[in-house]
């Protein structure tokens, strides 16, 4: 057990080291980016274009890939031999053949892809030519789809032998080529910032802003199939239709294709919400990226680790193991994701003024973003512990009851986003995608406990009380502590995030020792035993 422990520690260091660097290099491009655009239209259409091939590619084959693949490589993977078996080839081979027909498929379908993202575009914009912008960029963003899916494939075969350090680390070189492009955008002949009309009509300008995220992905895909290789696996390319793991990965798909589809037209509705055209689609979607930050560092660590040890003892029939294991996952992201979500969402503002606001990313386009960065952050707890909790239907093979949960949460988020647009713009939206994954979370835990014989929720019981006791005493001290800083300068807004967070997080982990929460007691005593044995040394 504590072999295993000590496993899963080095484990998430990696992983989270690695999601650190990305993040943060994903933070600086999306500064530059700012810096060079603002929050235009020109802005909304690179977002719409750069969200089409994660549609295109979550709706016919991601769903497909997340929900399946680590838990089927688990089983393929089980000894040495079994890395130039068929069925590795098949999978991998029938997948890419998949992959390049969709990719094809979508570059063709480009005009209405980007309608999809502008159907209801705001007034005072030229609509003609912010789809023809948006049709052109998504032409060359959707190439994308290929790499991703490859991605997928090589981060599940490197994750089901516990690799984690290529998958980690490699989207940080994808956050700099797309930096590099971006800083040649002025070098084009557009102008500052770029109007949709250089988008149309200067090639060099076009080509700079579509190829900046689809080379930065393509990056990823090459770093992972040379860390696959030097894992001992030489793919080659086999495609088969027939193969049992082919048929046993597309039956696993059937449900997941669902889940996504309805991920996406949620994704739709709350885009055309946001009025295209107006920055708003920027606002929303540069939030979003800042929940990612701590949602990747902290959530996503810990559920890339657990997955595959989920799977293995589920597969092995260590129910009692399994269902301590999915609590302790539960436990350490309620944990660690709580505080984040608390520090981004009283401190929206500063947080947005620090990260973004240089350049042509005005004290508008700060607002509009810390509204809805607000109203994301409310469900961070909610999202994290949603996902986590699917996975766990996954490791257990279930893919359909994931697909219907799904159903609820995209059903919840889409009438709050009718109802809150209205009276609160971008906020509304955060909100409605914080109370949906808030109460998608409450479903997900309660649907998989009454499905898994041997585990139930009373072991999150006491320790949830303890986080919420905690969060309380937080959010208290956060805000008191950011009331004594109101200059809207950078300076100020780093000052008040750095003292009011730190502030914050002390007050909560001193909480939960005075509470007794043991995971807390525990990450304290391992410190404090460490500490002692350096200094003795």
């Amino acid at each position: 057990m504590k072999s295993l422990m000590s496993g899963l520690v080095r484990s998430n260091l990696v992983v989270a080291g690695g999601t650190a660097v990305s993040r943060l290099t994903g933070l600086a491009r999306i500064i530059v980016f700012g810096v060079i655009v603002g929050q235009t239209a020109v802005a909304d259409a690179f977002e719409a274009a750069n969200n089409s091939p994660n549609a295109i590619y979550e709706l016919l084959l991601g769903g497909v890939f997340s929900a399946s693949l680590v838990p089927l490589f688990v089983g393929l993977l089980g000894s040495a031999e079994s890395r130039d078996s068929d069925d590795i080839h098949a999978v991998f081979s029938t997948a890419f053949v998949a992959l390049v027909l969709s990719t094809l498929l979508a570059i063709v379908a480009a005009p209405w892809i980007f309608h999809l993202f502008s159907i209801s575009p705001a007034s005072g914009i030229d609509v003609e030519t912010f789809r023809s912008a948006g049709t052109a960029l998504t032409r060359i963003l959707v190439v994308q789809v290929l790499f991703y899916g490859v991605i997928a494939m090589t981060s599940a075969i490197l994750n089901a032998q516990s690799r984690f350090f290529a998958a980690a680390w490699s989207p940080a070189l994808a956050n700099g080529v797309a930096i590099l492009f971006f800083l040649a955008v002025p070098l084009t002949g557009a102008d500052n910032p770029p109007l949709l009309t250089d988008v149309t009509g200067i090639p060099a300008t076009l080509w700079t802003l579509g190829l900046s995220t689809t080379l930065g992905v393509a990056s990823i895909g090459l770093v992972q199939l040379a860390a696959i290789r030097r894992c001992g696996i030489h793919l080659r390319f086999r495609p088969s239709l027939s193969n049992a793991a082919v048929r046993r990965l597309l039956r696993l798909s059937t449900w997941t294709v669902g889940y996504v589809a309805a991920n996406q037209a949620t994704i739709v509705v709350v885009k055309n919400l946001a009025s295209p055209g107006s920055g708003l689609v920027d606002a929303y979607g540069k939030a979003f990226v800042l929940l990612q930050l701590p949602h990747g560092l902290l959530a996503v660590s810990i559920a890339t680790t657990f997955v595959p040890i989920l799977a293995r003892l589920f597969q092995t029939h260590q129910l009692d193991a399994f269902g301590d294991r999915l609590s302790q996952g539960i436990r350490l992201t309620v944990l660690l994701s709580l505080p984040a979500s608390i520090i981004a969402a009283v401190l929206a503002v500063p947080i947005v003024r620090i990260v973004l606001g240089y350049g042509n990313f005005d004290d508008v386009a700060v607002t509009n973003t810390a509204r809805a960065l607000t109203g994301l952050a409310i469900g961070l707890v909610g999202f994290s512990v949603y996902l986590f909790a699917l996975r766990g239907f996954y490791a257990k093979g279930d893919t359909r009851t994931p697909f219907m949960i799904n159903l609820v949460e995209n059903a919840i988020n889409i009438i709050l986003a009718f109802i809150f647009v209205s009276r609160f713009d971008v906020l509304g939206l955060g909100l409605a995608f914080g109370f949906a994954y808030l109460l998608g979370a409450l479903v997900a835990l309660v649907v998989l406990a009454r499905t898994t014989p041997t585990w139930n929720l009373r072991p999150l019981v006491r320790p949830g009380v303890g986080y919420v006791t905690a969060g309380i005493a937080m959010i208290a001290v956060v805000h008191s502590a950011s009331r004594a800083f109101d200059t809207p300068d950078t300076l100020t807004s780093l000052a008040d995030v750095v003292i009011s967070g730190t502030i914050g997080i002390v007050v909560y982990v001193v909480t939960l020792v005075l509470i007794g929460d043991t995971d807390v007691r525990r990450g304290v005593a391992r410190y404090s035993s460490e500490s002692t044995t350096r200094s003795s040394r």
